[in-house]
């Protein structure tokens, strides 16, 4: 698809913003034909930037009804999400990556998101504007096989 394609909607900062958030994103991911591996990339990067937003963006005496995120999904050659909050300043692209120092099954919750977020994206920009933030995160888009890759197939 070469055809450049751009859906926004918004969402209340909170849980159900972020649920409500994950259905948008799965209805336009549907409609631009987006590869199952990449929707979940994105789905991944969506839920921890939303529920960063909903866990902590409140400012001050601000309740976090208050909150709002506004997405954008943008298909062209390449994927963006673009997430933009009301929420306190956080540069995501800056905070430090917890390693993890276990395996899986002894992991506890917490702290991985951006590792993850690193992980699922192709890279993340951060930009502080005046009431909260706007962070762009960058996805590739599969290839799909050339007329010169390599076919495997299975002898009998």
């Amino acid at each position: 698809m070469s055809e450049a394609l751009s859906f926004s909607s918004r969402f209340p900062g909170s849980f159900e913003g972020a649920a409500s958030a994950s259905e948008w994103l799965h209805r336009v991911s549907t409609e631009a034909a987006l590869p199952g591996k990449l929707v979940f990339a994105i789905e991944v990067c969506l839920e921890e930037l939303f529920t960063n937003v909903a866990r902590y963006g409140a400012v001050g005496t601000e309740t976090a009804a208050s909150l709002a995120v506004e997405l954008t999904l943008q298909v062209a050659p390449d994927i963006a999400l673009v997430v933009e909050d009301n929420a306190r300043p956080f540069d995501v692209s800056a905070a430090p990556v917890r390693p993890i120092a276990a395996e899986v099954a002894q992991v506890q919750p917490g702290g991985l998101g951006m590792a993850l977020l690193r992980k699922f994206s192709q890279g993340l920009r951060h930009e502080a504007l005046p009431h909260g933030n706007r962070v762009t995160v960058t996805f590739l888009r599969p290839e799909a096989p050339g007329p010169n890759a390599e076919v495997m197939t299975l002898s009998s």
